[in-house]
């Protein structure tokens, strides 16, 4: 029963090396998957009462609100599934840009849910975009799409002598499920801060605790 709760909402608690937007930006994701959840026993009631009148009394009014209510139900149980992988895991692997852009996606489909968690998720894509502006490199600008074109390669030299092989960066090191880089079963790199001695990703340009910049 555990197993099957863990596969569909996840745990409430955040992983401490989110810096406080990003834990932010979760904690409202969370409760709008709670929203969702929450709808899709709402949904199931609404669903069942209005053709159980149907099929007493009649109406073409009350089997409609039947079928909307089943499929009501059905968007928010896969919403609250699906934005569990998309931003609620994304966020706790590091991957800040993915939760963002997909937090999009289940802002529309809260709509089906009275708007509830589509508030949340609104939230949640301002927080992500405060932290991942933030602890960008100075000068990043991302490109604008359609801004690079593909160009075919070159051609190279008869005599020329062939590229050097593509090195593989190594794999990463085993770490036992009891250390603390381990958090929801995802191994994350860590370095410790120089300035304050606390560790943190080492995909994050900046200490989360005292903002000091990597090295």
């Amino acid at each position: 029963m555990s197993s099957a709760m863990g596969s569909i909402l996840a745990p409430g608690s955040s992983p401490p090396w989110l810096p406080r937007d990003v834990a932010e930006g979760r904690r409202f994701a969370w409760w709008a998957a709670i929203m969702f959840l929450l709808w899709v026993l709402v949904w199931f009631i609404i669903a069942i009462v209005a053709l159980v009148i149907f099929a007493l009394e009649g109406g073409v009014g009350l089997l409609l609100l039947g079928l909307i209510g089943f499929i009501a139900m059905m968007l928010c149980f896969l919403s609250a599934v699906f934005m569990k992988k998309t931003v609620l895991d994304a966020i706790d692997q590091g991957r800040f840009h993915d939760a963002k852009n997909d937090s999009m996606v289940w802002i529309i489909f809260g709509f089906a849910a009275f708007a509830l968690p589509s508030i949340l998720l609104i939230l949640t894509y301002v927080k992500l975009g405060d932290a991942i502006t933030a602890h960008a490199p100075v000068g990043y600008m991302p490109y604008q799409a359609g801004s690079v074109a593909a160009q075919a390669p070159k051609t190279s030299h008869p005599h020329a002598a062939p590229p050097a092989p593509v090195q593989q960066a190594p794999p990463p090191q085993n770490v036992p499920p009891g250390h603390p880089q381990y958090h929801h079963g995802h191994a994350t790199a860590m370095i410790r801060c120089k300035n304050c001695s606390v560790q943190f990703p080492t995909f994050m340009h900046t200490c989360p605790n005292c903002g000091a910049p990597k090295e």
